[in-house]
């Protein structure tokens, strides 16, 4: 181990819940929480101290993933979990891109194709939504049945005929 960190207390919740996951009292001591964060600290530290020099020595000002695959390379256990939260990590970025995919497509088709807000809409298209089908022949566009639609899932019934003004 390198030189010695000036204590920060980074880890001493995790360290000491994972005391009592392992069967330490609920409330370990603080000098026993204390040390072991300093040495899960100074692990980081070289780790990461190690995958700088790995990049240095290829050329490189960043430290890529690699790096620190390179520097965990003589602990296979070690590897073998890294590998595995990367391999998890792209699971849930992928699923966090789809699901934002997902919630900006539905928020389009509530707000209509062109964006716009639904009050605007049924406005202009008050007199075609509120028509039936079966009175006259009318030529209705998709837009204008979503309107309706949703009019008619607003009032939970079909939408009344308004009498014309001569």
């Amino acid at each position: 181990m390198s030189r010695r960190l000036k204590r920060t207390n980074l880890f001493s919740k995790d360290v000491s819940s994972l005391l009592y996951a392992y069967g330490d009292v609920p409330q370990p001591l603080l000098s026993t929480t204390h040390c072991l964060d300093e040495i899960v600290s100074q692990y980081l530290v070289d780790v990461c101290t190690s995958a700088v020099k790995v990049s240095t020595n290829s050329k490189r000002n960043k430290v890529k993933l690699e790096d620190f695959k390179f520097a965990l390379r003589k602990d296979p256990i070690k590897l073998g979990r890294a590998e595995e939260l990367i391999a998890t990590n792209k699971v849930i970025t992928e699923a966090k891109k789809q699901f934002n995919e997902t919630d900006n497509s539905s928020l389009k088709r509530f707000r209509g194709q062109d964006g716009e807000e639904e009050e605007d809409v049924e406005d202009e298209d008050a007199d075609e939504a509120n028509s039936h089908p079966e009175d006259e022949d009318v030529k209705i566009t998709s837009k204008q049945s979503k309107n309706s639609k949703r009019s008619i899932k607003k009032s939970g019934s079909r939408p009344k005929k308004q009498k014309k003004a001569n």
